[in-house]
């Protein structure tokens, strides 16, 4: 079975007004470990540049640029679409939206395991740089599925792993994403907390909840549920969701009121 890393960083960082953090966040994204992403283009309104070669280069001018509102990178043209991510950087893009989670950063591409450490000290630097609100890495079968995952805004589809209680957390997110950078909608694999999440950290350690707690920044921490990312698809994982859930209750956003699903 394929498996597909879904990753979403929601920040409030106009990346283009940023020069230093546009290079910090080009040299990060494109490090050895996510050298799959090959090509990249930039969005202004509903128009697309013409795709250019990613190199750090050429991603830190896109970011940089205002008049880009986003950058998408992918695989290429060679065979079929199994990696992409987007960087929402520019000053024009979601005005309205909460300031603390106004942009998002999304990667969706396949889990390598000899890999996956390098791409998640990537996604750490990443989530510095923009001074990351909240996040989340998580498993998918496929990139399809990941790609939805990590965008959000769909009715999440239901796979080994993805308990009732998990997918009502990711529908409250887009629901209540004006509460995110305060409370948790729920828990992924790995989930960033930024700094209006009011935890404590050397509690979370203690409550052996997490396989890890990692400290990323003095305001970033990010928490990671097992040993092995692959555990998110085990339909035993469930268990493993409610120790943690326990951990953070009272940061937990309320998620009873959500809309009913269509064929609910």
């Amino acid at each position: 079975m394929s498996m597909h890393l879904a990753i979403r960083l929601d920040h409030g960082t106009v990346i283009a007004n940023e020069p230093a953090i546009a290079h910090r966040v080009a040299e990060s994204v494109l490090r050895p470990a996510l050298s799959i992403f090959t090509r990249l283009s930039g969005r202004k309104l509903d128009r697309w540049s013409k795709h250019a070669p990613a190199t750090v280069a050429t991603l830190e001018t896109y970011l940089r640029d205002a008049q880009n509102d986003s950058v998408a990178l992918d695989n290429g043209r060679a065979g079929k679409l199994t990696a992409t991510a987007g960087i929402e950087s520019g000053p024009d893009l979601n005005a309205k939206s909460p300031p603390a989670s106004r942009f998002m950063t999304y990667f969706a591409l396949p889990f390598e395991p000899d890999q996956f450490e390098d791409v998640l000290s990537a996604m750490f630097e990443v989530a510095v740089a923009v001074r990351v609100a909240a996040g989340f890495i998580a498993i998918e079968s496929s990139y399809g599925h990941a790609h939805r995952t990590a965008v959000g805004h769909s009715i999440p589809n239901p796979r080994a792993g993805l308990s009732e209680t998990r997918i009502r957390e990711r529908r409250v997110r887009d629901y209540k994403n004006e509460l995110i950078d305060t409370r948790l909608a729920g828990l992924e694999w790995g989930t960033f907390l930024g700094p209006g999440h009011q935890v404590d950290v050397d509690a979370l350690r203690r409550s052996g909840a997490f396989e890890r707690v990692v400290e990323v920044s003095t305001s970033i921490t990010f928490l990671q549920l097992t040993a092995d990312p692959g555990d998110d698809l085990s339909p035993s994982i469930e268990d493993r969701f409610v120790r943690a859930r326990a951990a953070v209750s009272d940061q937990l956003l309320d998620t009873s009121d959500l809309p009913r699903l269509p064929d609910a």
